[in-house]
């Protein structure tokens, strides 16, 4: 079998499709990436295959261009800055992806559920698709707020109200790529979607990377779903340097906003000036992110690194101050290690909601965050061992079942 991946190409993304891809080569299964080139290694280390496409508009060095536009960005502005790399993306999909796929001649397409056209691009060439939830599950139903939302689960009529103007709004932010999405799809003689996110799902199979418990609870669920948990593989995790030498016998606090939304200054001033007086070191990683000038006194409890090993400092981690995303979420739950959230932006407010819900930690809305309240946090996560405990059960839960393979079978019986 040969199957095509199309996924976004951030790391929250790229990274649980290439475990994906990796224990899909291991059952034998040829896979291949349409990809951009800055994702090149990280892929043929999966031992997936690499096809790049949209070399012209999103070449070598596209990524980094991404990441300088993106770190500073929260709210709306990132959401428009998204919808645009988005735009971007789709056309590019739809005028050059379907000759490509066709020269591969791939027997079906394992689709990032955020991947815009790509459900379109397999209609055209008559293929097999199946839908993965990288992120937040998109599907709608009244009682679960859209990704983006912060808003903690409620079962109230009230909340439902509340939930189906927030799906409106969504589909507002969406409107342009729909009409992308139809324009294009007027021209291969297809039907026209009604919804750029609902219409784009796999009718056969669809899989999801949080842990079923993480999620709200849902009444109107595809039975085609299948919450299969954290994709991790060790042919898709990335070696980073750290200078382990430099820990001490503290209780060891790691402290990431990811890479995207990761330049807000106010948001690692107020990490170091929290961590002044606490007793534990901090690791906080920039990820990428330039150093500001107002980062000049940091506290001696505190290492800052360009990088981290993310999994590696969590398994020696009491706690972890984090943006909410997915990854950082799961490798938290992962390892039962309780988290203070900063949602920023995308899908972070979603997943910060999920983490107070679950009661694996707390959150602290970027518009209230000062370092008097973040330290606050910090020591009532640490203080409480419920939220430690309660993170723990995820841990049990993740580790009693090999993500991975229960992907793998699943996507093998369907698609034989």
């Amino acid at each position: 079998m040969k199957l095509g991946l199309l996924h976004l190409y951030a790391a929250g993304h790229l990274n649980p499709s290439l475990a994906l891809a990796a224990g899909l080569v291991e059952r034998g299964v040829e896979v291949v990436d349409f990809n951009i080139l800055d994702n090149a290694p990280a892929i043929e280390r999966a031992g997936a295959r690499f096809v790049p496409f949209g070399e012209g508009v999103m070449g070598l060095g596209y990524l980094a261009d991404v990441a300088r536009m993106t770190a500073t960005l929260s709210g709306e502005a990132s959401l428009k800055y998204f919808g645009q790399r988005m735009a971007l993306l789709e056309l590019t999909a739809f005028n050059e992806l379907p000759s490509l796929i066709k020269n591969e001649a791939v027997d079906a397409l394992i689709i990032d559920q955020l991947f815009p056209g790509g459900s379109t691009v397999a209609e055209h060439l008559g293929l097999r698709f199946i839908t993965v939830a990288n992120a937040l599950l998109i599907n709608e139903e009244d009682g679960v707020p859209p990704p983006s939302l912060p808003w903690v689960y409620d079962s109230s009529d009230a909340a439902r109200e509340r939930n189906r103007l927030g799906w409106d709004g969504t589909r507002k932010i969406f409107q342009p790529l729909l009409d992308l999405t139809n324009k294009q799809r007027v021209t291969w003689n297809l039907a026209p979607h009604n919804d750029f996110l609902q219409d784009a799902q796999s009718p056969l199979l669809q899989l999801a990377q949080i842990p079923a418990a993480f999620d709200f609870p849902r009444k109107q669920s595809p039975l085609n779903l299948h919450y299969v948990g954290p994709l991790r593989h060790e042919r898709a995790r990335q070696r980073i340097s750290f200078p382990w030498d430099r820990l001490t016998p503290q209780p060891l606090i790691y402290a990431s906003l990811g890479t995207l939304q990761n330049g807000i200054s106010q948001i690692f001033q107020a990490i170091l000036e929290a961590a002044e007086g606490l007793d534990a070191q901090i690791v906080l990683t920039l990820g990428g992110a330039q150093r500001n000038s107002s980062h000049t006194h940091v506290p001696a409890n505190v290492l800052v690194v360009d990088y981290a090993p993310q999994e590696e400092l969590l398994d020696r981690a009491a706690l972890c101050v984090t943006h909410a995303g997915i990854n950082t979420v799961i490798d938290c739950l992962s390892r039962g290690i309780p988290m203070v959230t900063i949602p920023i932006a995308s899908e972070q407010p979603g997943n910060a909601a999920r983490v107070v819900w679950t009661k694996t930690g707390t959150m602290v809305p970027l518009d209230q965050l000062t370092s008097e309240r973040l330290r606050g946090a910090m020591q009532s996560v640490l203080g409480d061992d419920s939220y430690r405990k309660n993170a723990r059960r995820f841990a049990e839960e993740i580790a009693s079942s090999d993500s991975v393979a229960v992907a793998t079978e699943l996507i093998a019986n369907t698609l034989s």
